[in-house]
């Protein structure tokens, strides 16, 4: 029957925002990426930010961050070993990304 009929999409709502290629991918994938939504400046500030959490040098509560322990011997204690911040929602500036009109 599935042949007669397209798979609608699941997971997206008809809108006039994303392109119905775009809409596709997120449907195979799980993701999007959009290139230049958020300008350079906001990225590098964001990118401190995280930089300054992975680090410790900020500690929002309730923050958990997500190490790949296999990189620690390549990349010693830096972010780079960080794959996964979450529960990020108690520092202010990091959060703001998902307040962005934009996203």
């Amino acid at each position: 029957l599935s042949s007669f009929f397209p798979q609608a999409h699941v997971y997206t709502l008809d809108n006039d925002l994303l392109t119905t290629e775009q809409r596709q991918f997120y449907e195979d994938n799980g993701y999007l990426l959009i290139k230049n939504l958020v300008s350079d400046e906001d990225i590098e500030r964001f990118r401190k930010e995280f930089t300054r959490i992975c680090r410790r040098e900020v500690k929002p509560p309730g923050i958990m961050i997500m190490k790949d322990e296999s990189l620690r011997s390549q990349f010693g204690q830096s972010e780079n070993v960080v794959n996964k911040v979450q529960d990020f929602q108690e520092d202010e500036e990091l959060f703001r990304y998902c307040t962005l009109p934009e996203v």
